[in-house]
């Protein structure tokens, strides 16, 4: 498998930044962000209310301060903010393109917080992209586009068979930004599809690098995450063409391809109980948290079920229609009266969710999960032109950083 060629700290960003826009440090602040609060100032009055002031420095000392302000923002030279970012101009245009999160250019090290930290960065961020895009930020207003194709509220609970009504399950997909799809598969499927997972389990050793390691409370390594698995099945890799799951993954678009040989290909996720350190347990998240959102996006995530799903065993949890939006992270319990939505299935299901929906799995509340999910992911054509095969931008998250972490290893922590 391919790794970061590119010497960037993140794979081949900078082969494709040139398909991007560049934004010059000194003219963003001084002529374009003007323009951008003119259009989209009144966006992000609200959700910046009470923001304290950002400042973004280049390493020549070059330095602009944002302030929130009744119309949106305002910019003023020098970096008199609580919160300082020292990044390159190369670095600071990639963060406006979005091929860059605030979290991924910290943790590939291209940026860095001088004063401040990450969080209050982030705070910044949905904000910025909406000025940037027009894109509205995630709200409980959201619930007021939550409708069906009669323009009634959807039932945010309500599950589908393989015959109901394409377009009614397209609306929803496209509205919700996921869909659960009943008894798609035959007992006998999942159990040979089930069988190949622990064959590839047994195969499965820490410190592979395309695997994904937790720590449990006794101290013991388990594997909560497998990708490229037709390293060890050629069963588990055939699905990739599986027809009845192409045919739901392109409810989102005809023109969606399956990331057989990127974007971490065909995995399984692998939900434990007791797990105290490693991302086993998901917060809130979005697949795109590194970066590449022009790049990736749209993107599927198809999930074959091959256990039931509950409270138990750490469902699939979402906030409904929130992948149309810019949005903040949240933490478990943060959500309010966000309409999050808690994913019941079982085996032989399939799921939908858009990439860039937030979307999470907590703990377990049983001693003894073991839920198993295969994950197909599918893509527009761009991203196969953009990201080489075997690459993804969460490789970043396979290397170790200065202190020796491991992201994907909780052992290294």
């Amino acid at each position: 498998m391919a790794t970061d060629e590119v010497g960037t700290g993140l794979p081949w960003v900078d082969a494709i930044a040139a398909s991007f826009p560049h934004h010059s440090f000194d003219e963003f602040h001084t002529h374009e962000l003007a323009a951008l609060n003119a259009r989209h100032g009144a966006l992000v009055v609200d959700d910046l209310a009470g923001a304290a002031p950002i400042a973004f420095r280049l390493p020549d000392g070059t330095a602009y301060t944002w302030r929130a302000t009744p119309t949106g923002v305002d910019v003023t030279n020098g970096d008199a903010a609580a919160t300082l970012v020292q990044l390159d101009e190369t670095t600071f245009s990639a963060f406006l393109n979005r091929l860059l999160s605030a979290s991924g250019a910290v943790r590939t090290e291209r940026a860095r917080l001088m004063r401040g930290t990450l969080q209050d960065w982030q705070r910044w961020e949905p904000a910025i992209q909406t000025l940037l895009t027009g894109t509205p930020i995630y709200t409980r207003a959201v619930r007021g586009t939550l409708i069906d194709r009669s323009g009634r509220p959807l039932d945010l609970h309500q599950t589908f068979t393989p015959d109901d009504d394409m377009e009614d399950l397209r609306q929803f997909f496209s509205v919700a930004g996921y869909l659960h799809i009943r008894g798609v598969y035959s007992p006998d499927e999942i159990a040979t599809w089930g069988a190949e997972v622990e064959k590839v389990r047994a195969m499965t050793t820490p410190g592979d690098p395309f695997s994904w390691w937790s720590l449990n409370s006794g101290g013991t390594e388990i594997v909560t995450r497998i990708n490229y698995l037709g390293r060890y099945s050629e069963v588990l890799q055939s699905l990739c063409t599986e027809p009845r799951t192409t045919a739901f993954a392109r409810l989102a678009g005809p023109e969606l391809r399956v990331c057989d040989d990127r974007l971490d290909g065909p995995m399984v996720f692998i939900k434990n109980s007791d797990v105290v350190k490693g991302d086993g347990d998901l917060g809130w998240h979005v697949d795109d948290g590194i970066g590449g959102h022009p790049v990736m996006c749209p993107l599927i995530q198809a999930g074959i079920q091959l256990d039931r799903a509950n409270a138990a065993n750490g469902q699939l949890m979402v906030l409904a229609g929130s992948h149309r939006y810019t949005k903040h992270w949240l933490q478990w319990g943060q959500e309010g009266d966000l309409p999050v939505v808690k994913l019941d299935t079982e085996p032989g299901d399939l799921t939908l969710h858009y990439g860039d929906i937030m979307h999470s799995t907590p703990p377990p509340t049983a001693p003894n999960a073991g839920r198993r999910v295969l994950y197909y992911k599918f893509a527009e054509e761009k991203t196969f032109e953009w990201v080489p095969a075997g690459c993804h931008y969460n490789d970043a998250l396979f290397r170790a950083d200065a202190t020796g972490k491991v992201s994907s290893r909780a052992a290294t922590h």
